[in-house]
């Protein structure tokens, strides 16, 4: 059955907008040699995120523990993945465009950390980064000291100084193109709000269905079994119902917006 996740169609909003959403997956344990706590992993990964949040410019939009869970659909092999470091499908699967994930280890007497930093649609690795410590708070420094490079990475470098000049001594410089970002905002926005409506005008018939079966259900003297059922056709459309309202007023506002841009730009 067709469903989308309204957080997954926020999450597309927020890309159109020309900003990029980061994924920082749980650090977990790449074998059963390695001895910590869940809150210690849990430590690990909130200052992978933080210093996610502090390197990345404002346009970034970097994933909460619960947006990342809430994101996942369930019972989907995308959720069963997150024991398994697939952090690209996962990535693909909440609507990142950027996915990092870290995993400890042991070797010898050291703790090793391994964070790896991917590109979602492509599986391109951007970067990584290994360290080793005795301890949890040396591989908690390592992160501090060696995250904010390995994040700088997603972040269009400016040219080098050599770049901005030409070999010509008064060569004149490059006309500024327009841009063209309103254009694909705008259409962005139809699209989106095209896709929101088509799903409320599924909702509707949907609802319909339920509220059908609900009233065959429940005419005349129902055994409890019966009516049982006939509550729950009820339920359903009831639920329908609401997410089509929900998905028709998004659709309007996207739609909306688009043709706000389209004029104004």
């Amino acid at each position: 059955m067709f469903k989308i996740n309204p957080k997954i169609l926020l999450i597309a909003l927020v890309q159109t907008i020309n900003a990029s959403v980061v994924a920082v997956l749980e650090i977990i344990p790449s074998s059963e040699e390695v001895q910590l706590s869940i809150s210690e992993f849990r430590h690990l990964t909130d200052e992978l995120r933080t210093q996610a949040r502090e390197a990345l410019p404002r346009n970034y939009t970097v994933l909460t523990r619960d947006n990342i869970f809430q994101l996942l659909p369930p019972d989907e092999a995308e959720a069963e993945c997150l024991a398994e470091s697939c952090a690209v499908i996962i990535g693909r699967a909440i609507g990142a465009e950027y996915v990092t994930q870290g995993n400890i280890g042991k070797f010898g007497e050291m703790l090793t950390l391994t964070v790896e930093l991917y590109e979602s649609m492509s599986s391109n690795l951007l970067g990584s980064f290994v360290t080793e410590s005795k301890d949890i708070m040396g591989l908690l420094g390592a992160v501090r000291e060696r995250a904010p490079g390995l994040f700088a990475r997603m972040v269009p470098s400016l040219p080098e100084p050599s770049d901005l000049h030409t070999s010509a001594p008064h060569s004149p410089l490059p006309t500024p193109q327009k841009s063209r970002s309103p254009f694909f905002i705008a259409l962005s926005l139809d699209l989106l709000g095209a896709t929101a409506l088509g799903i409320g005008v599924y909702q509707h018939s949907k609802k319909n269905k339920h509220y059908n079966e609900h009233l065959k259900l429940s005419d005349g003297v129902l055994p409890a079994a019966e009516k049982y059922k006939a509550d729950r056709e009820y339920d359903k459309a009831e639920s329908a119902r609401k997410f089509r309202n929900a998905a028709i007023i998004t659709g309007s506002v996207l739609l909306a917006s688009g043709i706000t841009v389209h004029i104004w730009f």
